[in-house]
C-alpha cells in the first residue's frame, strides 16, 4: 500500500465482498486511508498490526453483533480511536445507546456516502478531540474521603471490637494511600514512607494477636474497598484502557502486604483482637 502522509487511517470491516470493493476506493478519494478486514480475526490482527484513526465496521460480520467485539478490541487496544458501527437493523438504537460509552456513532444501512464522509471528517476534525481516559489513581485520590468511609465500615462489619477497628481503619487506609501514590510513581520500590507505614501495621498486628492470616484479610479489605469504589465511578469500557493501572495498584498492595508479613513478629502484647 502506498504511503499516504497526513491522511487519517481508517480500518473497515464488512464480510459482504462487494462492499469491501466499493466503499473503501470512496474513501480513499475522499482522503482517508483505508485498511479493509473482512472478519473478526482479520480485524484484530490490524488493530494489533497498525495505529487507525476511525474504526468503521459492519455489526453482523459472520455472526451477529462481532462488529461489537471488534469495537470492543479496538477500544482496549487503541482507546482513542474513533469508532463508528454500520447497521441495517435500526431497531438496535436502544441497545447502541446503552453502550454509547464503547461507540461513538452509529449508521443505518444503506447509509448516504456524503454522510458518512463528512461524519468521519467531523468526528476525526474535531478540535476538542477525544477526552482522555481518567487515572484510576486521580479518581482514587479525588474520592479519598468516600474511600476511607468504604474503609471503615467493612472493617466495622468484620471486627470484634470497635476501638481496634478504628485503629485497624487508619492503617488500611493509610496503606491504600500508599498503593496509589505507587501507581503514578517511577520505579517499582516502595518508598521510604510506604515501607514504614506497612512495617508499623504489620507490627500492629502482631501485637493484636492472632494469625498471620489476619494480615490477607485485611489487604482484601482494602483492596475490595478500591475495586468497588473504581467500579462504581467507571463504566467497563473506560476501564478497558486502564488495565495497566488496576495492576500496579494490585502489584502495590502485594508489596506492602509482604513488607507487612516481614514485621509480623510473635504476639508480644496482646490488646483485642479485631
Amino acid at each position: 500500500m502506498a504511503e499516504n502522509k497526513g491522511r487519517k487511517r481508517v480500518l473497515f470491516v464488512d464480510d459482504e465482498p462487494s462492499i469491501r470493493l466499493t466503499l473503501p476506493p470512496i474513501l480513499e478519494k475522499a482522503g482517508f486511508e483505508v485498511h479493509v478486514a473482512e472478519s473478526v480475526a482479520d480485524a484484530l490482527f490490524e488493530i494489533n498490526s497498525f495505529q487507525f484513526d476511525a474504526l468503521l465496521t459492519d455489526l453482523n460480520i459472520g455472526e451477529e453483533g462481532d462488529g461489537f467485539l471488534v469495537a470492543s478490541g479496538m477500544r482496549h487496544i487503541q482507546p482513542n480511536c474513533t469508532v463508528f458501527i454500520l447497521t441495517g437493523y435500526p431497531a438496535f438504537e436502544t441497545a447502541l445507546q446503552a453502550i454509547h460509552s464503547q461507540v461513538d456513532e452509529y449508521m443505518v444501512k444503506p447509509v448516504e456516502i456524503d454522510s458518512l464522509v463528512n461524519a468521519l471528517r467531523q468526528k476525526l476534525e474535531s478540535p476538542t478531540g477525544k477526552p482522555e481516559s481518567k487515572r484510576i489513581s486521580t479518581l482514587l485520590k479525588e474520592k479519598n474521603a468516600e474511600l476511607e468511609a468504604a474503609v471503615t465500615g467493612a472493617v466495622k462489619r468484620e471486627a470484634k471490637s470497635s476501638n481496634s477497628s478504628e485503629e485497624l481503619g487508619g492503617f488500611l487506609s493509610t496503606i491504600l494511600k500508599a498503593a496509589i501514590e505507587y501507581m503514578d510513581q517511577q520505579g517499582d520500590k516502595l518508598k521510604p514512607e510506604a515501607v514504614r507505614a506497612a512495617t508499623q501495621y504489620g507490627q500492629w498486628r502482631a501485637r493484636s494477636g492472632g494469625p498471620a492470616a489476619n494480615v490477607a484479610r485485611d489487604f482484601r479489605i482494602a483492596q475490595e474497598a478500591a475495586y468497588q469504589l473504581i467500579q462504581k465511578n467507571l463504566s467497563v469500557t473506560e476501564l478497558l484502557p486502564l488495565i495497566s493501572d488496576l495492576k500496579r495498584l494490585g502489584i502495590g498492595l502485594n508489596m506492602l502486604m509482604e513488607q507487612s508479613l516481614q514485621s509480623f513478629g510473635g504476639p508480644t502484647k496482646k490488646t483485642a483482637p479485631v
